[in-house]
């Protein structure tokens, strides 16, 4: 088997179809969760929708969650009369259920036991009637607001041509346990590949990786939905560009030298979802003496 094919293989293990045991349990969470929104604000009719990888065609099985966003009318004060009050109120009110860790923007839902449930919850508000572009309160940073657009963000991904190969980045970001947010590496990839996005998927992938090596310092990000108005420096530290070098120059060494397979490892035929060290250990296992550039012995 080509190495192209391979990896081609590799995704295909890693789909999630609709219907599938996992999707069915967030889609039963979300279910839940909408219906106690609609409880705690009876005169409120928010939007309360698919965000992120599952919307953009960029999920995998061995890293996801659901991202739900929840946006109110602009004149709605029924959820709270500011974005802070409206974030903080869909907090409380979900806490009554769950354990809610409160993040950037989202709030990532847990059971009372404490068990991850892979879901985030977005509140927001639209900035007025006509526009699909949404207010979110922000945690961190410079400004407690932040102008964005789901609708764009979800076209400029899903219909960049690069969904595979930010599947398969995704992958070798969980692999290698590297700390970088996933909307910022699916900028990261479309911008390498927006120059040249020609060729197999192997090919187009090893194009991202060299240029994380070469040029990842000069590599610039912005948000589509706001290009000038939110600075996403935060998301790519110079520690942060120095790991994506390091582990993209030991990756494209390993895999010239030894294949694709040892990278990533044996792929599953029957489709599991490993937690992710059960994951590293089975693919570790997989392969021949030489170890691969994620595990702890590279």
């Amino acid at each position: 088997m080509s190495d192209n094919d391979y990896l081609k293989d590799l995704l295909k293990s890693q789909r999630m179809e609709e219907g599938c045991d996992q999707l069915v349990a967030l889609d039963e969470e979300r279910d839940k969760v909408d219906a106690l929104l609609r409880e705690a604000f009876p005169n409120s009719d928010p939007d309360f929708t698919h965000g992120g990888s599952r919307a953009k065609g960029t999920m995998i099985r061995e890293d996801y969650d659901l991202d739900e966003v929840c946006y109110f009318d602009n004149d709605d004060t029924g959820p709270g009369e500011t974005l802070e009050e409206i974030y903080n109120n869909v907090a409380e009110m979900l806490e009554d259920e769950y354990i809610v860790v409160r993040k950037r923007s989202a709030l990532r839902l847990k059971s009372k036991k404490g068990k991850d449930l892979y879901v985030d919850i977005v509140p927001g508000r639209y900035i007025d009637d006509n526009s699909t572009d949404v207010f979110l309160h922000q945690n961190e940073g410079d400004k407690e607001r932040l102008k964005t657009n789901l609708e764009t963000h979800i076209s400029y991904v899903r219909d960049s041509g690069c969904t595979d190969v930010i599947q398969l980045g995704k992958l070798w970001r969980t692999r290698n346990d590297i700390l970088i947010r996933t909307f910022p590496l699916e900028l990261l990839i479309i911008e390498v590949l927006s120059g040249d996005n020609s060729g197999t998927l192997q090919e187009r992938f090893e194009r991202v990786l060299t240029a994380f090596v070469d040029e990842i310092d000069d590599i610039a990000i912005e948000d589509p939905a706001n290009p000038t108005g939110n600075d996403l420096s935060f998301a790519l530290t110079d520690k942060l560009r120095n790991r994506l070098r390091t582990v993209a120059e030991d990756t494209l060494d390993t895999a010239g030298e030894y294949g694709w397979e040892h990278v990533f490892g044996k792929v599953e035929k029957k489709a599991t979802v490993l937690p992710r060290v059960a994951a590293l250990t089975a693919a570790a296992a997989s392969v021949g003496a030489a170890a691969p550039p994620w595990s702890d012995e590279a």
